[in-house]
């Protein structure tokens, strides 16, 4: 039996103004038992600034390479899962789309992907203001986010529409490989790359893999093992194609991904649900030009196992 383990989990909705730039904003308290590490797992995914405002110094592993998380951090895109470890403490944290990444900052996101790096390094002095709302009182911090992010993406750049289009495309399931992707959007194969690198992290046929990949992993979340076959998505050639896919982005089988203990990954999974709309970012769609989901609320809360007051904010 897994270590007894208390933690909440908040969610909130960004300001209507930052929908299509930044997916969301959350914050995870936890306290594992006395003397007990916790591990959990993040789902590959889009950028993420990340505020350990609380506790004790945390690792994550990301394929082959381990990061001890900087106080004030970035999570590049990634295309592995991230396995973290630590101790009790509180992270607060928002997430950047592909196209407010590309909004942000000139610089190919392609250079920090699969990296956790000082958040600095992407915005410089910005980075403290930011990292002194994450530490405000719970109630704040969604309202202090807004305001430093308002700021931050005021000013669109001139070829945006190419970044919407190829994230729109992503989120297709009916979508094909990276030929029909250049045909559908009139993008040359040159351009269609750049684009991918400079805003998503990627090339193209990567980003096409793990969407399908995904979609498919999160019908499986619940579903007794023998009717995985035919949940996972029909691109796939059969189950081999799917394992092998999931040993690359996650490290393990499907199986021994269902089996890992991971409290804190499935809250965050069933409330992104809830409040986001999708229980992973990377499979969030582009809302730039949408009205505000205000009839899904603009936050919500996961908490399990005994109060983690003494953290709190």
């Amino acid at each position: 039996m897994p270590p007894k383990l208390a933690f909440d989990v908040d969610y909130w909705l960004p300001d209507p103004r930052l929908d299509g730039l930044v997916s969301g904003y959350h914050r995870y308290a936890i306290e594992p038992a006395a003397g007990e590490r916790h591990r959990d797992v993040f789902f590959p995914g889009w950028a993420n600034m990340r505020f350990h405002v609380a506790g004790e110094h945390w690792r994550v592993r990301l394929g082959d390479d381990s990061f001890d998380v900087p106080r004030t951090a970035l999570f590049g895109p990634t295309s592995k899962a991230g396995y973290s470890e630590g101790a009790s403490g509180i992270v607060v944290g928002a997430g950047i789309t592909p196209l407010g990444w590309y909004r942000l900052n000139r610089g190919d996101a392609v250079g920090f992907a699969d990296r956790i790096a000082p958040l600095a390094e992407l915005i410089g002095s910005e980075a403290a203001p930011l990292a002194t709302a994450a530490a405000a009182p719970r109630e704040d911090i969604k309202a202090r986010f807004d305001t430093i992010f308002l700021r931050l993406l005021d000013q669109p750049r001139s070829d945006e529409a190419r970044v919407a289009q190829v994230h729109r495309y992503l989120m297709d399931p009916g979508q094909g490989g990276v030929a029909e992707m250049a045909a559908r959007l009139g993008l040359s194969h040159r351009t269609l790359n750049r684009v991918a690198r400079a805003a998503f992290g990627f090339g193209p046929k990567l980003l096409v893999r793990r969407a399908r990949f995904l979609r498919s992993l999160m019908a499986l979340r619940g579903a007794s093992a023998s009717t995985w076959a035919s949940r996972i998505e029909s691109s796939y050639y059969d189950h081999s194609h799917f394992n092998r896919d999931a040993q690359e982005f996650l490290g393990m089988s499907p199986g021994e991904f269902m089996r890992l203990p991971k409290p804190l990954n499935d809250a965050s999974a069933r409330l992104r649900m809830q409040i986001l709309g999708a229980p992973a970012q990377a499979l969030l769609h582009p809302r730039l030009t949408e009205p505000a989901r205000a009839s899904k609320g603009s936050a919500g809360r996961h908490t399990d196992g005994d109060s983690v007051r003494p953290l709190d904010s």
